[in-house]
């Protein structure tokens, strides 16, 4: 409780944008955009440190080829911390709805035994996700105006067929701030 307060009284950031290639297993291919609220930030070493945490609600589609498409909605809580350098790491917890679109035409057989044609077969899961990542603020030394980064996603799909599954995604992206802090 202490460190909320503590984190919400040192100031609060500019909102940022997170734009960033996502490869659900790495093969297969997506874009991932976010969007980060600043919670709470607290400044350390006469303003050199910065720990921050985040909301950071985002939405990521992928495509795997002859297979399905999929969107990953996820609200995220981060930490990241922020070094004299500008170098920083990140930790994120996510519990993300995904819903996939099977490739190809699906059909199914109604009341009488005939097949018909099911529009945007697919599923919907509960993916709860955990992240680890880093990166570099550039604005910190180089006065360019974003942040580069890139992360890991483990995820864990349910239901998958009668049980669940193991997920993970790589992200490499950037981060711009919306407006200057």
């Amino acid at each position: 409780m202490m460190s909320a307060l503590l984190f919400s009284a040192t100031g609060v950031r500019a909102q940022q944008l997170r734009l960033a290639y996502y490869g659900e297993t790495v093969t297969h291919y997506g874009l991932k955009a976010g969007y980060e609220i600043p919670v709470g930030t607290r400044h350390l070493r006469n303003e050199t440190v910065r720990k921050e945490i985040l909301f950071a609600p985002g939405i990521a589609v992928y495509r795997h080829p002859h297979n399905h498409t999929g969107i990953v909605v996820s609200p995220e809580l981060a930490y990241r911390r922020t070094g004299p350098r500008g170098g920083f790491y990140e930790l994120a917890l996510a519990p993300s709805y995904f819903r996939y679109f099977l490739a190809g035409t699906t059909f199914e057989v109604d009341e009488t035994g005939a097949f018909r044609r099911v529009p945007l077969a697919g599923r919907n899961a509960f993916l709860p996700t955990v992240s680890l990542g880093f990166g570099k603020d550039l604005s910190v030394r180089k006065r360019a105006g974003f942040s580069w980064y890139a992360r890991l996603n483990l995820m864990q799909q349910r239901p998958y067929n009668a049980s669940s599954l193991l997920r993970f995604s790589l992200e490499a992206g950037i981060i711009k701030p919306l407006k200057k802090s």
